[in-house]
C-alpha cells in the first residue's frame, strides 16, 4: 500500500510539473544550429527580457512571469521572430536557426493563434510579393491592392479556429497591417522612384484620426505600435508648418498628454531623447526640458544615461581607448595609432544597414590609404558565436584599414563609453585621441568626405609612372 502511495505522489508531482497554474508561460523546444548558449525572450520596449539556457542537443525549458500577454520577441544568436505569449501557455516551439521563423513549429496551450500568426505573415508575402512592384503603381491601385490583401487575410481567420479572445486580437493586427502597410505608400514609391506619388488630401486621414489609447492593440499588433509613431511625425510635420515658433520637445509634452495608457505615452517620449547628444550644443538645455515629460524610472534612467555619454562624447573630449583582436594577427590599441586622425566604423555582418555602407566604406579607405594622416579602424560587434562568419566576411570583402573585433561586443568597455545602441556608428577621432565626433558621419554621407578633407585634406592621388 505504501508503495502504491508513492508511486501515485511521483505522478502527482510529474503531471503538476507538465500542466500550467496560470501563473506563468512555461516555454520549451528545440533548435537545431544553435551556435548559442541561450534562448533569449524580451518585448520590443525591453520593459520584459529573459535568458533560458540551451544545453548542447539544443534543447531548453523555462518558465517565464510576463507582466502581461502580447507579442514578444524570440532569438537565439542572431535569428529572431516574433511569438505571441500568455501566462496560461505551456508551448512547445521547435526550430532551425538556419530558416527560423519558416521552420518554426508549435505545439501545446497556444499553439494554434501562433501558427495562425506565423500563416498569417507567410500570406502576406506572398502577396505583396516584389515591393517595388507592389507599391509604384498608381494610389487607385495600390489601395484596390491593400483592401484585397485585407481581405485575404480575413478569410484565413474566418478558416481558422482560433477561441473569440484570439480572434479579436487578430482583428486587431490585421485592421492596423492594413493602415500601415497603406501608410508606407509614399515612403516605398519616393524610394523606388524618386519622385512623389499623386495621393488625395485626405489619404493621411486614418493616422490623423489613429486611436492612441488602444493598450490591446499595443501589446498584440505590433504594427500598430509603428502607426502611433507614424501619427506623432506626421503631426509634429504638419505644426512645424504652421508654427514659426515651433518647438519639437513642446509639441510632443501636449502630444503625450492625450495619451493615457503609460507604455504607448512612453514610447512616444522616448522621440525626442536624440536632442540629448552630444552633436546638440545646447543638449544639457534639451535634457532640462524633455525630463519633466518622463515618468518611467527605467526611462529616466536611460535619459539620464544619455545625457552622461553626451557630456563624455562631446567634441574635444578624450575618447575610451580599445585592445581587440586584430584581423591580421595579435591585437591593436587606440593608443598605437595616436599621432593620426582615426575613423573608426562599428558594425556585425548580421546588420543590413551596415552592409549597405560597405561599398562607400572600402571606397572612402581605398581613396585614403596613400594619406599618412588618417588610419580607418572597423570594429565587428559580432557575438563569440558569430566569429568565424566575421572572419569569413573580412576575408572575402577584402576591405581595408584595421579589421577587429570587439572582444565583448556590446558590453565592451569602448562600446559602453560611446553608448553604442544602433549600428552602424561612425566616430573621428583627433591625433591626441580626442574626440571630433562620436557619431554620424557615415561613408555615403557627402559631409563625411568633407568633415575628412577638413583635418587631413583631399585623398592623396599618386601619378602613375609612365
Amino acid at each position: 500500500m505504501k508503495k502504491i502511495i508513492v508511486i501515485v505522489c511521483l505522478f502527482l508531482v510529474a503531471n503538476a510539473m507538465g500542466q500550467n497554474n496560470g501563473k506563468a508561460c512555461l516555454i520549451k523546444g528545440h533548435v537545431q544550429n544553435a551556435q548559442s548558449k541561450a534562448v533569449l525572450v524580451f518585448k520590443f520596449d525591453k520593459s520584459f527580457e529573459a535568458s533560458i539556457p540551451l544545453d548542447e542537443k539544443g534543447d531548453f525549458s523555462g518558465s517565464l512571469q510576463l507582466k502581461e500577454p502580447g507579442i514578444y520577441f524570440i532569438k537565439v544568436g542572431t535569428a529572431y521572430t516574433n511569438i505571441f505569449l500568455k501566462n496560461s501557455y505551456n508551448l512547445t516551439v521547435n526550430t532551425d536557426t538556419k530558416t527560423f521563423a519558416k521552420s518554426m513549429e508549435f505545439k501545446g496551450e497556444g499553439a494554434d493563434f501562433n501558427q495562425y500568426i506565423k500563416a498569417r505573415a507567410e500570406l502576406k508575402g506572398s502577396l505583396v510579393g516584389d515591393a517595388k512592384t507592389f507599391f509604384v503603381v498608381p494610389c487607385d491601385s495600390f489601395l484596390a491592392r491593400v483592401d484585397a490583401m485585407a481581405a485575404k487575410m480575413k478569410q484565413q481567420l474566418a478558416k481558422t479556429k482560433l477561441v473569440k479572445e484570439d480572434v479579436d486580437m487578430a482583428q486587431k493586427m490585421i485592421e492596423y497591417d492594413y493602415l500601415l502597410t497603406r501608410n508606407n505608400y509614399q515612403k516605398f514609391y519616393v524610394f523606388h522612384t524618386k519622385q512623389e506619388p499623386f495621393i488625395p488630401s485626405n489619404y493621411l486621414d486614418p493616422i490623423r484620426n489613429l486611436d492612441m489609447n488602444d493598450s490591446l492593440a499595443y501589446n498584440n499588433a505590433m504594427d500598430y505600435r509603428y502607426l502611433i509613431i507614424e501619427k506623432w511625425r506626421l503631426k509634429e510635420a504638419e505644426a512645424k508648418k504652421t508654427n514659426p515658433n515651433h518647438s519639437i520637445i513642446e509639441f510632443t509634452g501636449a502630444f503625450a498628454e492625450q495619451i493615457h495608457y503609460e507604455p504607448i505615452r512612453d514610447q512616444v517620449v522616448r522621440m525626442v531623447f536624440n536632442k540629448v547628444d552630444a552633436r546638440n550644443a545646447d543638449f544639457e538645455a534639451m535634457y532640462l526640458k524633455i525630463k519633466p515629460l518622463v515618468r518611467v524610472e527605467k526611462t529616466k534612467e536611460e535619459l539620464d544615461t544619455r545625457l552622461n555619454t553626451a557630456r563624455t562624447n562631446a567634441k574635444g573630449m578624450a575618447s575610451a581607448t580599445f585592445d581587440f583582436e586584430n584581423h591580421k594577427g595579435g591585437t591593436t590599441n587606440l593608443a598605437s595609432l595616436k599621432g593620426k586622425y582615426v575613423y573608426i566604423d562599428i558594425w556585425a555582418t548580421w546588420c543590413g544597414p551596415c552592409i549597405r555602407e560597405f561599398p562607400e566604406l572600402t571606397q572612402l579607405i581605398d581613396d585614403y590609404k596613400n594619406n599618412p594622416q588618417i588610419e580607418f579602424v572597423c570594429i565587428s560587434i559580432d557575438s563569440k558565436d558569430d566569429y568565424q562568419k566575421w572572419r569569413d566576411f573580412v576575408t572575402e570583402k577584402k576591405v581595408g584599414g584595421y579589421q577587429l573585433i570587439a572582444d565583448k561586443g556590446l558590453e565592451s568597455s569602448f562600446m559602453k563609453f560611446l553608448n553604442v545602441s544602433l549600428i552602424p556608428r561612425n566616430v573621428l577621432i583627433d591625433p591626441q585621441g580626442k574626440i571630433i565626433s562620436a557619431a554620424g558621419l557615415r561613408p555615403s554621407d557627402k559631409k563625411t568626405r568633407e568633415t575628412i578633407a577638413k583635418y587631413v585634406g583631399a585623398p592623396i592621388v599618386k601619378a602613375i609612372a609612365k
